[in-house]
């Protein structure tokens, strides 16, 4: 009976640790999905992000959504984090340089939290 019960405990440490492998933390250029795509037609998307206007992010993502330019790849985020990324840009200070912290679902990142780049 100890035995199994040992056994258990191990395994459901692997499970847990397993359920958080997908949980990230990601930093780059934060852009809306609709200019996104453009800038990753470019031969440095990454660049051309970097010069996109805060205002333009702002003003498209909140009906097209958003993502993030890293390393000149395109990470869409899931829609359920438009309320954090919206109150985010919303601050005077806010940057789109940023650091972005979630999990990777279905080939979008699910926002737990956004914070300007350090």
């Amino acid at each position: 009976m100890k035995r199994l019960a040992i056994v258990t405990g191990i395994a459901l440490s692997f499970l847990a640790v397993s359920a958080r492998a997908d949980d990230m933390t990601m930093t780059g250029t934060l852009i809306d999905q609709h200019c996104g795509s453009k800038m990753m037609k470019k031969d440095d998307p990454q660049a051309a992000a970097d010069k996109h206007e805060k205002s333009c992010v702002a003003k498209c993502g909140k009906d097209g959504g958003y993502a993030l330019i890293s390393g000149g790849k395109e990470t869409k985020l899931a829609a359920s984090g438009n309320d954090k990324v919206n109150e985010y840009l919303a601050k005077e200070d806010s940057t789109t340089k940023v650091s972005i912290k979630g999990e990777m679902k279905d080939d979008e990142m699910t926002v737990t939290s956004i914070e300007p780049a350090k």
